[in-house]
């Protein structure tokens, strides 16, 4: 991570668009009264309370420290953080600007977009998925391109996949493994019914959400 001074952190903040004048200037007046009315000179130190109040993420002061301060914002959508990469595509925890919904941004690499092949791929993934509504697939909201961000807008599930449950909790209770593989079955037999086929179907394609209902994920490639 590059050095940078907490002036220059600070003109980053602006500059990104995540925090208002007025905002960013409370804060860092409450930053100050806490500390005898001055700035840590630790930009480090700066980025942690505008963390620790809920202003920016984690994932947005390490890209500002390093000096990067655009790419925040997608359509309606701002980016909060990098959920993981897979062959097609990256995807990142967004919320919705006005409405605050979470939600799973998945978006194609730059470099593939004057891919033809690589795009329609992409494209129809996101129309297979929009059109399939059943409580184990993981279900897409919208497709759509910023110039040559091309996205796919998909339900955010809080949990992990059952390649890194099963890793770290192995062997799993054989009750537990037969309702995965049951409720896996019944999002496939839904999808094979609608005329798709996944192709793909691993441990780390299916989610599990807070309630143990599991969810299958990358149906349209």
């Amino acid at each position: 991570m590059a050095n940078i001074t907490v002036e220059k952190f600070l003109e980053y903040v602006e500059r990104s668009n995540l925090v208002d004048a007025a905002t960013l200037q409370t804060t860092l007046d409450s930053l100050r009264a806490e500390r005898e009315g001055k700035l840590p000179e630790d930009a480090g130190l700066v980025s942690d309370y505008l963390v620790a109040k809920g202003k920016i993420t984690r994932w947005h002061a390490d890209k500002l420290l390093d000096k990067k301060y655009r790419g925040f914002f997608l359509g309606k959508y701002k980016l909060l953080g990098h959920l993981g990469t897979g062959g097609m595509s990256s995807v990142y925890l967004a919320e919705h600007q006005l409405m605050h919904r979470l939600r799973a941004v998945k978006v194609l690499p730059r470099t593939r977009v004057h891919d033809s092949s690589y795009l329609a791929r992409f494209l129809l993934e996101a129309q297979a998925t929009a059109a399939l509504d059943h409580p184990n697939i993981v279900r897409a909201y919208d497709v759509d391109n910023e110039g040559e961000n091309h996205y796919i807008v998909m339900e955010y599930i809080e949990g992990q996949d059952l390649q890194i449950i099963v890793k770290e909790r192995h062997p799993l209770p054989l009750a537990e493994v037969c309702s995965y593989i049951a409720q896996a079955a019944e999002g496939l037999n839904y999808a094979h019914e609608e005329g798709l086929v996944h192709r793909d179907i691993k441990p780390a394609n299916l989610l599990m959400d807070p309630n143990r209902v599991v969810k299958i994920l990358d149906l349209g490639l």
